[in-house]
């Protein structure tokens, strides 16, 4: 009983997860490529509570799969599956909080800046919300949740 509730809870986890990447995703590619000042503010607004709402899902998820290690007799740390699943987690982490929240930082503080000054539309504000770095980290997100997805549900080597 309490594997069960354990393993439910560690799947909404991952729904919360992907509710929250996918909020700062679906909200950056609804702003378009030449957003206008308010639009890259808002957007910025919500990458940020996404991203939020990701990490704090991300650690009980981390949790709770940790417990189910423990509680179920068929895991054990020492398999591949699951060690790489805590290294893709490390590097989800890092991806997720050094380059997407902090590019939604700067944007959204740019984004204020400029329309603290009056600006509608900035070539400096869209260079910034089109940067690269933001837009490989957000398909690095996206496919380290498919290989989540795929230790999870395959268990390669179990």
């Amino acid at each position: 009983m309490l594997y069960d509730t354990l393993l439910i809870g560690h799947i909404l986890g991952v729904l919360v997860m992907a509710f929250g990447t996918g909020t700062g995703m679906l909200t950056a590619l609804a702003a378009g490529s030449q957003p206008d000042v308010a639009t890259v503010a808002r957007t910025a607004r919500l990458e940020s509570l996404g991203g939020r709402v990701t990490t704090i899902a991300t650690v009980v998820v981390l949790l709770l799969g940790v417990w189910l290690v423990i509680e179920g007799d068929s895991w054990e740390f020492s398999q591949a599956w699951i060690s790489s699943a805590f290294v893709l987690w490390f590097i989800a982490m890092g991806i997720g909080g050094g380059i997407m929240a902090r590019h939604a930082r700067r944007l959204g503080e740019s984004a204020d800046a400029a329309a603290q000054r009056g600006e509608t539309t900035s070539a400096t504000l869209i260079e910034e919300f089109n940067a690269p770095l933001a837009k490989i980290g957000g398909v690095a997100l996206l496919l380290l949740y498919v290989a989540f997805i795929v230790l999870m549900v395959a268990k390669p080597g179990a």
